[in-house]
């Protein structure tokens, strides 16, 4: 009977080691998946914020271009042709022509280095939004999955004692009640053998 109820001891004592782990475990993911989440905060916001930069760069580009469009409406090619020939008529000598040309060629290149610009940037953003986010996901789901394996762990050693009780009725009304405290559990004396 005495090996019986140390046998119990026994088991109760690596029941309530193995909950304890399993509580340790449930809290370093609960701490783990906050720090996730924060960073996760921090990096949206910092996509937020440069996405809400680069929205104000296309504004300000859309506005240059309509302030461009009144001063002179394109409506075909036709008309921008005629429009050219006349500007170009009023220049009197080739060295105002050449300086004309390079003017426009220069901010022809100007407004396609500021469009290329804009749309590496916006692709770099596009991929790293979507890294960050593919990367931030993996790592709520394995914290998800430690949460669900600690809380797994904690219900089973939880329900293994009840079941092995009650699978032994001849000991149930005769096994003692522990405290619920942290003190070493108390040891039976050994057996004398007569």
């Amino acid at each position: 009977m005495t090996q019986d109820v140390r046998q119990w001891l026994d088991e109760i004592k690596r029941l309530k080691q193995q909950l304890a782990q399993t509580q340790r475990d449930l809290n370093a993911a609960i701490e783990s998946s906050d720090q996730w989440r924060q960073r996760y905060n921090i990096e949206a916001q910092q996509r937020r914020q440069e996405a809400q930069r680069y929205l104000e760069q296309v504004g300000e580009l859309r506005g240059e271009l309509e302030r461009w469009q009144r001063l002179s409406p394109l409506p075909n090619e036709l008309q921008v042709r005629v429009a050219v020939r006349q500007e170009m008529d009023q220049l009197k000598t080739l060295d105002e022509v050449k300086a004309k040309l390079i003017e426009a060629m220069l901010e022809r290149d100007r407004s396609r280095e500021q469009i290329h610009q804009l749309m590496e940037a916006l692709e770099a953003e596009k991929a790293a939004h979507l890294e960050t986010r593919n990367s931030l996901t993996t790592a709520l789901g394995d914290t998800v999955d430690l949460l669900t394996k600690a809380q797994n762990q904690s219900q089973s050693a939880t329900t293994v004692l009840p079941t092995l009780i009650a699978n032994q009725p001849e000991y149930s009304s005769s096994i003692p009640q522990l405290p619920e405290t942290q003190q070493p559990l108390p040891q039976l004396p050994p057996i004398e053998e007569g």
